[in-house]
């Protein structure tokens, strides 16, 4: 292996402990996301694996993967890795990214049932948190209070970057009082955490979603508000119908968590206010311009969003 990659090397390595058959060919995935480097491999047997590599030390994740596998949840299997690196089974098909506008019912009905599977795994009402590697710890938590927070905590990016958002928000706090109910008694459940549409691989037979590492416990309402934003963020549009054929009913307060995520997310995000990250390759930088200016434009809208609730 002298003068292979490192991340080529860690690639034999990690497939050599799982015991799995020779590493035959690697080539690079692109796409996936900002903070990995991904490779699929094909083993001597033509079975395919992906290293995910990335530069910061996490725990590998065997609990989370247990309880996803014991709950029917259509995630890739963990075949092995270290602090640094997860390897799994490649999971045939294409990142929803890539194929948003060739999508038929019937791919979108797959979505559908794969975020059917994920929202089902449900937790007692109140409670939330995070998804850890090797635990998980929910607390109590004010649904109402959190996004009354979100939106003070808001106000010093919109300032410099959008000022003109500033002058709704006593409006959308009023809203959240009004949704208060709604919101202390929506169901909890299991979310994915992360639907970059590049984790959402859309397969022949199924959708299966990758990249768990921010999965959380919370109201599904902010996840399809999440996967609302995403669309939009790319082509301008929303979930249709053929989702919801097979997720069931849009969770009441998903609307109203798809106006205080896109705050959330202008003033947090890659971004984090008009500024993009300087240390963004020319492919990011261009794919992160189009989702500032996308947001932009939805929060140019607010005030008549605003009038529909």
């Amino acid at each position: 292996m002298e003068g292979m990659p490192a991340t080529e090397r860690l690639l034999h390595d990690l497939v050599s402990a799982a015991g799995l058959a020779q590493v035959r060919s690697v080539e690079p995935m692109r796409g996936h996301g900002f903070d990995h480097e991904v490779l699929r491999a094909t083993l001597a047997d033509t079975r395919q694996v992906v290293l995910r590599h990335r530069q910061e030390s996490r725990p590998l994740p065997l609990g989370r993967a247990r309880f996803l596998a014991d709950h029917d949840v259509q995630a890739p299997v963990l075949l092995g890795g270290n602090d640094f690196a997860t390897l799994y089974d490649y999971v045939p098909g294409d990142m929803l990214s890539t194929v948003i506008d060739k999508m038929t019912d019937a791919r979108w009905r797959s979505v559908g049932t794969a975020f059917r599977r994920v929202h089902a795994v449900r937790f007692p009402s109140g409670l939330s948190g995070d998804f850890g590697p090797d635990s998980l710890v929910l607390r109590p938590t004010d649904p109402v209070e959190d996004l009354h927070r979100l939106l003070v905590d808001a106000e010093s990016r919109l300032e410099p970057n959008l000022s003109f958002v500033l002058p709704h928000l006593p409006r959308l706090h009023a809203v959240i009082d009004d949704h208060a109910e709604r919101l202390r008694q929506a169901p909890t459940a299991l979310l994915h955490g992360d639907v970059f549409l590049a984790n959402i691989i859309v397969g022949t037979s199924q959708t299966t979603l990758i990249d768990w590492d921010q999965a959380r416990v919370a109201d599904p309402g902010q996840e399809i508000a999440a996967l609302d934003e995403r669309i939009h963020l790319i082509n301008g549009g929303e979930l249709p119908g053929a989702f919801f054929d097979t997720y069931g009913a849009r969770p009441d307060t998903a609307a109203l968590h798809r106006v205080t995520n896109a705050i959330a997310w202008f003033t947090h995000g890659p971004f984090a206010g008009w500024e993009i990250d300087p240390d963004l390759d020319a492919d990011r930088t261009h794919l992160v311009t189009g989702w500032r200016n996308s947001l932009v434009g939805y929060l140019t809208g607010l005030g008549e969003r605003l009038k529909e609730f």
